[in-house]
């Protein structure tokens, strides 16, 4: 969607600056060849951790890999890739930020950033930057992107969102742990799209000033991080894409459903208590989600279901969606004629609304038990819990529903 939408960004807005790599890696590797030291493999020999200390019921679990968050630097005209961050403040600030590079459009590796930052009360204040290849750097490592004044910084084991606009300035730091991401499985996924989740609500501090702000609000809260990547132009692979970001006192979820046409429904999801371990020390298997419509059925080009349903081996939940709080055009920011050449290919939107998402777990003896809010994390205050306390777990969070096009059914 936005690959397709922001590639063509203006050459007038292009600025000078240092060229990435001379000599990129074709295809989908997902080694870039100039790794950091960070994203080295697990060293295999390496023991497992130990169990934690006074909470016996928790297995220990085989060390979690180390995935790549370097750009792919991808060949093929149609191929891009985005990081999407959303940030969740204590502030009841929320931040949605995507960095994207793609070959669609005039040149290739062109690079776009663009962010909305909403309070409460008030309108989300988008802010955006672009730039051709040439007129934006990225270091060598691949691994931190300076647009103009968009900044993303993959370093581990701290990264950094930093915007540094005349209207705007975010400065927001959150941990980035080698082993703290998953990689959505391949058969959850259509051929040549790949997603890594990076970070799922990362602790994260730092300070935000709007425009309608005198002075920076310094502020914390959390951070999740997704990487995708494609060879092909997105909208020919996905119609529609949702993405669940939840968190609270009984844990943190991330969940994923991609939809193209009647015949391809593919959906996957990650929950964790608060320390960031997997709930039930298994995998992530996929899951069966079903919609419900509000009466009457999907209403309007890009109709919006008011509750998921989902289901695997081991757990079943809602997720309920509510009300919405940003809507809007990716092309929208491509000026003319561009933005209608590419209108006859994509009429994207995206769309994020609150989320409340409920989950019941099947008991399990290695199940490790979430404590309730204001209670501290003791084998005592484990043991005490019943056994349906144990199983359901709610979280509030957001989803953020991307159409690649208008849609009467989905």
């Amino acid at each position: 969607m936005l690959a397709l939408a922001l590639g063509a960004w203006l050459p007038a807005l292009a600025r000078a600056g240092a060229p990435g790599p001379e000599e990129p890696p074709p295809g989908l590797a997902r080694s870039t060849g100039t790794e950091s030291p960070s994203s080295a493999p697990a060293d295999p020999s390496l023991p497992p951790p130990a169990p934690e200390r006074g909470r016996p019921d928790v297995a220990p679990l085989p060390p979690a890999p180390v995935l790549d968050p370097s750009a792919r630097w991808l060949d093929g005209d149609d191929a891009s890739e985005y990081w999407t961050l959303y940030v969740e403040l204590d502030s009841g600030h929320r931040i949605s930020q995507r960095f994207l590079l793609t070959n669609a459009g005039p040149g290739e590796h062109t690079a776009v950033a663009v962010g909305h930052l909403t309070e409460p009360g008030r309108p989300p204040f988008r802010y955006e930057n672009g730039r051709r290849e040439g007129s934006w750097t990225a270091s060598p490592d691949r691994l931190f992107f300076d647009i103009a004044a968009s900044h993303l910084d993959l370093h581990r084991p701290r990264g950094e969102l930093r915007i540094t606009k005349d209207e705007i300035e975010i400065r927001l730091f959150f941990d980035f742990p080698e082993r703290g991401g998953v990689a959505v499985p391949r058969d959850r996924l259509p051929p040549s799209y790949a997603i890594d989740v990076l970070a799922i609500a990362s602790p994260t501090e730092g300070t935000i000033l709007a425009p309608w702000m005198t002075t920076p609000l310094a502020t914390r809260g959390r951070t999740w991080l997704a990487h995708t990547w494609m060879s092909r132009d997105e909208a020919e692979l996905v119609d529609r894409r949702i993405d669940v970001y939840g968190s609270g006192a009984q844990g943190h979820f991330y969940g994923l459903q991609l939809v193209r046409g009647q015949g391809f429904e593919r959906a996957w999801y990650v929950l964790r208590d608060r320390r960031g371990r997997a709930l039930d020390g298994g995998g992530n298997p996929p899951a069966s989600w079903q919609e419900t419509w509000p009466a009457g059925g999907p209403r309007g080009s890009y109709p919006i279901p008011s509750l998921v349903r989902f289901s695997d081996l081991t757990r079943s939940g809602r997720i309920h969606l509510g009300s919405e709080w940003l809507r809007y055009d990716p092309l929208d920011v491509i000026p003319q004629p561009f933005q209608w050449f590419f209108r006859r290919k994509s009429r994207p939107q995206e769309v994020w609304a609150d989320a409340r998402i409920e989950v019941t777990v099947a008991p399990a003896p290695e199940t490790p038990s979430l404590p309730q809010s204001g209670e501290s994390e003791s084998p005592t205050n484990s043991k005490r819990e019943t056994e349906d306390e144990a199983a359901h777990r709610s979280v509030t969070g957001v989803a953020s529903i991307t159409f690649l096009n208008p849609s009467s059914g989905r």
